[in-house]
């Protein structure tokens, strides 16, 4: 038995996500529950392991601090908290280390980590872990490997060789340092069989804090679960880290096997939504009709969302009623660009005329949705970046209901922020770090940085938020029912767009509207989840 397993083995795991980091004053960040982390401790439970689970936002969603240090704000629990959590016979440590903006505040919490628990093996994984291996090695003495690409496989392996008091230096996917000397071991193949990887443990990352305060990625359908129907992103757009951290395979999971998760996850948890964490969740056509025709056939009428931005090309107008038909209420596309001379510099090799009327068929099946737009490419011109914000305005005038600009971000582990180091342009220290932090996309503030040789940072300041005023400004005046359907929406577990859940989130973080106003408005609009 699994409780037989354990008293034999008896090791003491512990996985951690630290606070969420953000810009001070940032009023749209929300955390999102430790997917990631949830699949490495089903996997250590697996194998009989005692695990710790320590997702500190998640443990005080409404908790803000500030790192005075870096002038940011954390939200959830701090570290002295946090240490208080580990078992004293913990052996092995895993922490995320997603955002590169975060990874100054990350690094000095695993050193006080380090300290209280010398005998303890850091290891750390995630995207900004996998893309600086030796920086981060050298730049933080409290780690003791780096876990590269996904984790599972070698997650596993390392626990099978700490319980038979063997190395682990020669475990397949992993980086660390030997005398000095930087290591990287075997490059670890992608899991092809994504279905074999067991569900994420949301019993060790409790999930119901997330349930039960309709904290959502994008927009909420109430008590929103994460999932993921597949893994890795076949295109090579040179903004995205993807290629480094997943390749460019492309890999989906059974679908009866998804379903029967999603089944799981409404008898337990009493779920009302479901929001699909995948790079990129559409490719390919008869998957996603298969997917939306078995939803049917079990009866289940979830609301849902593909709050990641995905491409146009398998969303013609067969899919989409398809998809309106099995409950899709919110899809995101991911234009990027409205320049066809910037698509062509980041590799996004697509016709925004075939995406425009994507879009169009989307609305049109009363689907909400949303375009992301990236300005201040490192080689984009003036022109470049008008053509960008007409195509904003296009798309409010459309009938989107985001169309958030963002700034480019030099994230490692891509081929543009190569290229910057290169050139001179990007030093990698804490400064270039923390600049990350300020180029968030619910910062209001000015940038600390512009990665484009013709604009500067406050002119790139003036266009986005000129964009932003101006696009949904249009939206709400040209369809004025949105208005009345926003103000619903803060006193609502339900929200159709990713602005009206931010402020709503803003919004009820306050301590006067939760003493105040709650308590006398709930009953007129507040949507019951049983």
């Amino acid at each position: 038995s699994l409780y037989a397993i354990r008293y034999k083995f008896n090791m003491h795991i512990a996985l951690i996500r630290f606070a969420l980091v953000a810009p001070i004053g940032d009023i749209g960040s929300e955390s999102t529950p430790p997917i990631g982390l949830a699949y490495l401790s089903s996997v250590a439970k697996k194998q009989g392991a005692i695990v710790t689970g320590i997702d500190a936002s998640g443990m005080n969603l409404n908790k803000i601090f500030k790192i005075s240090k870096y002038n940011l704000q954390g939200n959830g629990l701090e570290l002295s908290e946090i240490l208080e959590l580990i078992h004293p016979d913990t052996k092995l440590i895993g922490i995320t280390s997603m955002f590169s903006h975060e990874w100054p505040y990350v690094r000095d919490c695993i050193n006080v980590v380090k300290e209280k628990f010398p005998n303890a093996t850091i290891l750390i994984g995630g995207e900004h872990a996998t893309a600086l291996p030796e920086y981060n090695l050298r730049d933080c003495k409290g780690v003791d490997y780096i876990g590269l690409g996904e984790g599972e496989q070698t997650w596993s392996e390392i626990i099978e060789k700490i319980k038979n008091n063997e190395s682990i230096d020669e475990v397949d996917g992993l980086a660390y340092l030997k005398n000095g000397k930087f290591i990287k071991t075997k490059y670890r193949d992608r899991i092809k069989h994504i279905d074999e990887i067991p569900w994420p443990d949301w019993d060790n990352f409790k999930i119901e804090p997330y349930l039960d305060n309709a904290v959502s990625f994008g927009p909420g359908s109430g008590r929103n679960m994460p999932i993921m129907a597949s893994r890795g992103c076949p295109y090579e757009c040179t903004f995205c880290s993807n290629p480094l951290m997943y390749g460019r395979r492309y890999y989906l999971r059974q679908i009866d096997d998804l379903i029967n998760q999603i089944k799981f996850y409404i008898e337990k948890y009493k779920i009302t939504g479901l929001q699909f964490y995948d790079l990129t969740a559409i490719i390919r056509k008869d998957w996603v009709l298969e997917f939306c025709e078995k939803l049917k056939e079990n009866n289940i009428s979830l609301e849902w969302s593909l709050p990641s931005g995905t491409r146009s090309e398998a969303l013609d107008l067969d899919v989409l009623k398809a998809l309106s038909k099995a409950n899709l209420k919110y899809l995101v596309y991911a234009p990027e660009s409205g320049s066809a001379e910037s698509l062509i510099l980041i590799k996004k090799k697509i016709k925004l005329s075939v995406m425009e009327q994507s879009v169009k068929y989307a609305i049109n099946q009363g689907i909400s949705v949303r375009t992301n737009l990236i300005i201040g490419f490192p080689n984009e011109k003036r022109l470049d970046l008008y053509k960008t914000l007409y195509q904003q305005i296009k798309f409010s005038v459309m009938g989107v209901e985001d169309v958030p600009t963002y700034y480019f971000n030099a994230y490692p582990g891509t081929e543009l922020f190569d290229m910057l180091v290169k050139d001179g342009k990007i030093i990698i220290n804490d400064e270039y770090f923390l600049s990350l932090a300020t180029l968030s996309h619910y910062n209001l503030f000015p940038t600390n940085v512009s990665y484009n040789k013709y604009i500067g940072r406050y002119e790139l300041y003036v266009y986005r938020m000129t964009g932003m005023i101006l696009s949904y400004t249009l939206s709400y005046i040209l369809r004025p029912k949105r208005i009345l359907r926003t103000i619903k929406s803060f006193f609502s577990d339900i929200s159709r767009s990713v602005a009206e859940q931010r402020l709503k989130d803003l919004l009820r973080r306050s301590p006067f509207f939760q003493k105040y106003i709650k308590p006398n408005v709930n009953k007129l609009f507040l949507r019951k989840t049983n």
